[in-house]
């Protein structure tokens, strides 16, 4: 029961830290002249200590890449993003995690 409660507990905090991620995100974006709203894409983010990105690319792309590059260029602007200070919730982070980019939705 301890295991599945730490599970869930990983599973909450999560949710919180890649909405926080998602909304710095879409905070530092500037919509490129010619990308019409309603796009999204799947960009995988890894970051280092401290929320520092140390890379961003897109993983499942929106079909339109003027609008990918622009994901992509967001999350180095957001630059550092929320990151938990307990290890076994900021080791995902540090691995990789795919994160939905969605501005409009």
């Amino acid at each position: 029961a301890e295991a599945a409660e730490q599970a869930r507990r990983l599973e909450e905090a999560r949710g919180t830290f890649d909405g926080a991620i998602r909304q710095k995100i879409e905070r530092a974006w500037t919509r490129p002249a010619s990308v019409p709203s309603g796009l999204s894409c799947v960009v995988a983010v890894r970051l280092g200590p401290g929320g520092s990105v140390l890379s961003a690319q897109v993983v499942q792309s929106s079909g339109n890449s003027a609008f990918d590059q622009s994901a992509e260029r967001a999350v180095f602007r957001a630059d550092p993003l929320p990151m938990p200070d307990e290890a076994a919730l900021a080791a995902p982070y540090r691995q990789g995690v795919e994160l939905v980019f969605n501005p409009d939705g």
